[in-house]
């Protein structure tokens, strides 16, 4: 697991937030049959190089690869003024 978590971690920002803990959960579930570790940990390198590759590689104009940064977006219920002193 810890060498899935370092992998996980060289992700963009903006991938480990979206999908982090649902790919931790697999792992785990995975984990349990060993025969597939292996291949869960050369699927998680191979698109963390995929990733890494479409975000370089795309015209900042027109990447569409961006996901919002859930760190920064103002909650719902949560006033502009109360979010902008939490900053």
């Amino acid at each position: 697991m810890k060498v899935y978590d370092v992998l996980l971690r060289c992700y963009p920002a903006d991938y480990q937030v979206r999908f982090a803990a649902e790919m931790r959960t697999t792992f785990a579930d995975v984990e349990r049959e060993q025969g597939r570790r292996w291949l869960e940990l050369a699927g998680l390198a191979g698109g963390l190089a995929g990733e890494w590759w479409a975000k370089l590689t795309t015209d900042a104009a027109v990447r569409g690869r961006r996901l919002p940064d859930c760190r920064r977006m103002r909650p719902a219920g949560v006033t502009r003024a109360e979010w902008g002193r939490g900053l």
